[in-house]
């Protein structure tokens, strides 16, 4: 028995060779601008995560003309004098941060179809494949936001049911947390691989035959449930896949980060000397336009970078479910010459 999981691996390493070399710069911008809002204007998900801790001592911070005291004060109390002033900010950066949230969603949602049909017909026009795509990927975004609220609606509720009464005894919320942790972890699981299979073999089911997200469901269903151990070794090898390529874009994202940091660093230490050590308002604004700049670059030179390694999860995922389901073959050509080519 041929366990496609494994076959395409290779496959689809030489199907992203043969796609994306010699290097075309156009269509390498064009894929990295679809890529840009695939990973949801970060990159990568595997960037590593920073945190920042900070104490308090003896230092006086003023808050609309109070000073915080240096021993103790309550909760309650802090959130009165300081925290309450603060909540419309809050709120409002919280609603201006979800809005572009969505919409970073919703692009991503389309450019889900662009690259799939990218690669089926082997150009790329962002554009006209957009235009094209708006309403199948209206539906994912649709589908992908009734997903997410369908698990936080179990999560949430089952903490409002279990620890909110028990709030006052932490002998009753530890039992709760604990009811609640195995539950979460299988909601979460069955989300993602709900989410994954969508993304990964409905999208393509959707483009191939020009169908709905529903009906897309309802053709590959009946191909997942008589091919489970096939999907599921494809899960695995998956999984270990996006490890394996965020630890790559991980590496390569900081090397780019530190080489194109450097001058930023240069300009900014002589911005430095040249006020003498000290803070004012034209260096600080030089300096957040630095900052600025920095990370606009970096966001792009992340795009870039991710181009091959998000053809190459993609081509694998359209080489496994053609394998399975012939019939659903968008890359068909591009297999045949592979498997043809005995140099591959």
């Amino acid at each position: 028995m041929v366990w496609y999981a494994l076959e395409c691996v290779d496959d689809a390493i030489d199907a992203t060779r043969a796609f994306l070399l010699p290097v075309d710069r156009h269509r390498w911008l064009k894929l990295a601008v679809v890529v840009f809002f695939l990973s949801g204007g970060s990159g990568v998900s595997s960037l590593p995560n920073t945190s920042f801790n900070f104490s308090v001592g003896s230092v006086d911070f003023d808050f609309g003309g109070e000073e915080l005291p240096t021993g103790q004060i309550s909760l309650s109390e802090f959130v009165d004098r300081f925290l309450e002033p603060l909540l419309p900010l809050v709120v409002g950066l919280a609603i201006v941060f979800a809005t572009i949230g969505l919409l970073f969603t919703l692009v991503g949602s389309i450019m889900e179809f662009v690259l799939v049909d990218s690669l089926r017909t082997e150009s790329v026009s962002v554009r006209a494949k957009f235009r094209e795509h708006v309403g199948g990927g209206l539906a994912l975004f649709a589908f992908r936001l009734l997903l997410g609220l369908v698990v936080f609606g179990v999560i949430g509720g089952l903490a409002f049911l279990l620890v909110v009464p028990a709030l006052g005894n932490d002998a009753q919320v530890l039992v709760a947390v604990a009811a609640i942790v195995p539950v979460a972890v299988v909601v979460g699981i069955a989300a993602a691989l709900v989410h994954g299979f969508t993304t990964d073999f409905v999208v393509p089911t959707m483009i191939h035959d020009d169908r709905g997200l529903r009906s897309a469901w309802g053709r590959f269903w009946p191909v997942l449930r008589d091919d489970l151990g096939q999907f599921a070794l494809y899960v695995l090898v998956r999984f270990a896949l996006t490890l394996g390529v965020g630890i790559v874009a991980g590496i390569a994202i900081s090397i780019a980060g530190v080489v194109v940091g450097v001058p930023f660093v240069v300009v900014g230490g002589v911005a430095f000397l040249g006020t003498g050590g000290t803070l004012t308002v034209g260096s600080a604004v030089v300096y957040g336009l630095l900052v600025a700049v920095y990370v606009l670059l970096l966001l792009a030179v992340t795009a870039v970078v991710q181009v091959p390694l998000k053809t190459f999860t993609r081509y694998y995922e359209l080489l496994v479910l053609g394998d399975v389901d012939p019939a659903l073959d968008l890359v068909a050509e591009r297999r045949a010459a592979i498997r043809d080519d005995p140099f591959s």
